[in-house]
């Protein structure tokens, strides 16, 4: 979404190997680096703009804070090396996704501390829940906080978030044309349980473990990080040839991922893992074109 607004990737890591799979036969300048980044010295990083990164949402104990940002333990607290990394580096700023309800986490104390923090390193910041149906022009209901920060004041006043747009885009348009036999439930054990429930084509339907949920709104249900454990769900569509759950390149294709996105051949439950993790490329896409302009 970035590199299609102008920047470039300097850095890239993650913690998962099987993404760099991914990651490495989309992007050819800057590999990605497979580590803890609580184990990545500031220095060992290249000189950068913008810092570009989501974090687990987890219980923010005020004790920890207060300690600084030197817990000896780490406590899986990444934002916390986001805000390391931003302290060493002091880059232009910054974009941090995260789940909507992070805002009100803890009476919103949570959140409070993450702005906080953010201010106290001389940024200004800029916040809003941007949903993927509404800003991005693809069919899933998926809510976000975007997190905006700016060294330059004036870049700041100058940045909005983008408008929403129209919605023409349908889950059928996402559809592979020839789908494998392993994704349909016809013959499966499954199959009696969402045949009665699973009627129209078009319409995107989920199994949660002990009924079918349908999906009223026409679109695809917020795509999840479980997606893969045991077809746990993995949403459900109903085509010419039967039942099946969407492929994990639907998937992708429903996270706004391109057509000549490349997938490599690893188990379909990492695929999985890595759409329901990944952000909404064009939603992240209409906000880096709004960071850009407020810099021009």
């Amino acid at each position: 979404g970035f590199e299609n607004a102008g920047f470039k990737t300097v850095f890239a890591n993650d913690f998962e190997a099987q993404c760099r799979d991914t990651y490495d036969l989309n992007f050819k300048d800057s590999k990605l680096v497979v580590e803890d980044i609580r184990k990545i010295d500031v220095d060992d990083l290249p000189k950068f703009d913008f810092l570009l990164g989501g974090f687990p949402c987890q219980a923010f104990f005020i004790s920890w804070y207060r300690q600084g940002f030197n817990d000896e333990k780490g406590r899986g607290n990444l934002f916390f090396d986001i805000v390391r990394i931003l302290k060493a580096k002091k880059p232009e700023g910054f974009l941090l996704e995260n789940v909507k309800n992070l805002k009100s986490h803890d009476g919103g104390k949570t959140f409070e501390i993450i702005e906080d923090a953010l201010k106290d390193l001389g940024y200004h910041v800029k916040v809003k829940v941007l949903n993927t149906m509404e800003y991005g022009n693809i069919p899933q209901n998926r809510e976000r906080i975007y997190i905006v920060g700016f060294r330059n004041k004036l870049y700041s006043d100058r940045f909005e978030f983008p408008g929403p747009i129209k919605l023409t885009t349908k889950i059928t348009d996402l559809l592979e044309k020839n789908v494998s036999e392993k994704y349909y439930y016809n013959n499966k054990p499954l199959f009696e349980k969402l045949k009665n429930s699973v009627k129209e084509e078009g319409k995107v339907y989920q199994w949660r473990r002990q009924y079918v949920r349908e999906n009223k709104s026409g679109v695809c249900p917020t795509l999840t990080a479980n997606m893969g454990t045991g077809g746990h769900n993995v949403p459900i569509i109903k085509d010419k040839k039967g039942i099946r759950k969407l492929t994990p390149l639907e998937c992708f294709k429903i996270q706004g991922f391109p057509e000549n996105y490349i997938l490599p051949k690893i188990s379909d439950s990492a695929l999985y893992k890595q759409a329901g993790n990944s952000v909404s490329v064009p939603v992240v896409e209409a906000v880096a074109k709004q960071m850009m302009k407020a810099m021009e």
